[in-house]
């Protein structure tokens, strides 16, 4: 009997790393095998109920990524990052899949953990798939070029990670829908103070990081949003310490004047991924940052414009023909200029959303 370990996630306050597992644990429940889960924070698994979705959850060793940080080497990351992962690595074996869940890991400089997995998978005879991923072009070294070559099969969710890898010679490659976009919306209660026609904002703080003029463009949207509508939905899809979206909409309100305060609503901290997709679908059109955030907006047929940093945002807006809708962080001027044109043909792009995502469901 195999067993499936799913590895790359981080936790779920990350929204979107709730919403890939939400959607991909029943596909490989179908197989009838058992499924373990490597998270660095079990807390938050458990507090938006993921640990009852899977057989066990392993949790890293957290204490000693100051001490990988530190590391000259990428071979001695490695070795620290194989002490934080000890605990799941152990439990590969010949009858284990290993499946990178984590969306955009090889994205990032320590994607030397993601390898990890992969290397312990080839090693002891096991299978090793990345699932619904995206791949920065340009962060495709021969390093990285020749683990990726090696994995059993690469499930992209976009056709520029596909053009990317078929250029380095990666051949094992099926293009996907994220799993996200699958998920269904769970109906809650409405927030307080959500009434008649709204809009949602979602803001992140990595990109106002990257950034001097972001909040303003935001600020500006939020504004033109609240001339058109009577609520403002703030919708936050990662509320992890470090990273939290919370903070960065909390910055927006304070520009707001009380009227426009007054027509604000926040979504419940309490919703987790397939919640937040329901509060995202009751809402006319979507201004967003976050990858996930956006694939609630796009799977529900709402119009959805994101600011993109990365290859994951510009690939999927291509795919859905919505590549108008994805603005270049260097465009953010561009943002309420092309949020007031969204609202105008927001009952065209809905239909186009829902005829191209048809298409794409049935071939998925």
């Amino acid at each position: 009997m195999k067993k499936v370990l799913l590895y790359g996630h981080g936790g779920a306050c990350n929204h979107g790393a709730e919403a890939i597992l939400r959607s991909s644990i029943p596909v490989f429940r179908k197989t009838g095998v058992s499924i373990l889960l490597s998270t660095h924070f079990p807390e938050q698994d458990r507090a938006f109920g993921l640990d009852k979705l899977v057989d066990r959850l392993i949790p890293a060793d957290l204490s000693l990524v100051s001490e990988e940080r530190a590391a000259g080497t990428f071979e001695e990351k490695e070795r620290i990052a194989a002490r934080i992962y000890r605990e799941a690595l152990a439990e590969i074996d010949r009858d284990t899949i290993c499946v990178g869940v984590g969306g955009d890991n090889y994205c990032y400089p320590n994607w030397h953990r993601q390898a990890l997995f992969h290397h312990a998978a080839q090693e002891r005879g096991g299978q090793s798939i990345l699932w619904g991923c995206s791949i920065q072009p340009e962060m495709i070294d021969e390093r990285m070029a020749e683990i990726l070559r090696t994995h059993d099969r690469i499930f992209a969710r976009e056709s520029l990670t596909v053009g990317a890898l078929r250029d380095h010679g990666i051949v094992r490659v099926t293009q996907m829908l994220d799993p996200a976009f699958s998920l269904p919306a769970e109906p809650v209660p409405l927030p307080e103070g959500f009434r008649g026609c709204a809009a949602a904002i979602n803001l992140s703080p990595l990109m106002l990081r990257r950034s001097d003029r972001l909040l303003s463009d935001f600020e500006e949207v939020a504004r033109l949003l609240l001339k058109k509508v009577d609520t403002l939905l703030l919708l936050p899809h990662v509320t992890m310490s470090a990273d939290d979206d919370r903070e960065a909409l909390e910055k927006l309100v304070r520009h707001l004047s009380p009227e426009e305060c007054s027509r604000i609503c926040r979504a419940p901290e309490c919703a987790n991924a397939a919640q937040r997709k329901y509060l995202i679908s009751r809402c006319e059109i979507l201004v967003c940052c976050r990858t996930h955030a956006s694939i609630a907006g796009y799977s529900t047929g709402v119009p959805t414009l994101v600011m993109g940093y990365s290859v994951k945002s510009r690939g999927i807006g291509l795919d859905l023909g919505m590549e108008r809708w994805v603005i270049p962080m260097e465009d953010s001027e561009k943002l309420s200029e092309r949020a007031v044109e969204l609202w105008k043909c927001r009952h065209q792009i809905q239909a186009h959303l829902q005829k191209k995502l048809d298409g794409m469901l049935q071939l998925d």
